[in-house]
């Protein structure tokens, strides 16, 4: 693994939580649209079995989401301590404004009121920093 595909891996994983959790929202969307059976309803129409299937469809993706943000966490604190090795500040808030809060690096240049062209620069003397520190390539 090179070392832009470690620190990758938490941006990643990260947008793959959003993306299931956005189909969570809808699929509670869908199960609120879904009404109740009553009394008069047929027991073999199916409209509880559907609902039923529903909330467990709800469930089973909540306790995914649970443990991939659980992943997310402990990524994120072993990026976080190999980011240290880069032993410069600026170039370690670089880092993890880049690959732990998932800012671009022109976002990064105006948080730190510096040209995009210097944050560039920056940002492959720091990956250089961190591949040697780590052993990464």
């Amino acid at each position: 693994m090179t070392a832009k595909e470690y620190l990758n891996q938490a941006r990643s994983l990260d947008m793959l939580i959003n993306a299931k959790q956005e189909e969570l929202y809808r699929l509670k969307l869908n199960a609120a649209s879904i009404t109740s059976p009553t009394i008069s309803d047929k027991v073999q129409s199916g409209k509880q079995n559907n609902s039923m299937r529903l909330v467990d469809k709800i469930v089973d993706l909540q306790e995914e989401i649970n443990a991939e943000i659980d992943k997310l966490v402990d990524i994120k604190a072993e990026i976080r301590e190999r980011i240290r090795y880069v032993y410069n500040r600026k170039f370690i808030a670089l880092l993890t404004d880049k690959y732990i809060n998932g800012y671009t690096l022109e976002q990064i240049a105006e948080r730190m009121n510096l040209t995009p062209k210097t944050i560039y620069r920056w940002h492959g003397i720091a990956l250089q920093i961190f591949r040697k520190e780590t052993g990464m390539k």
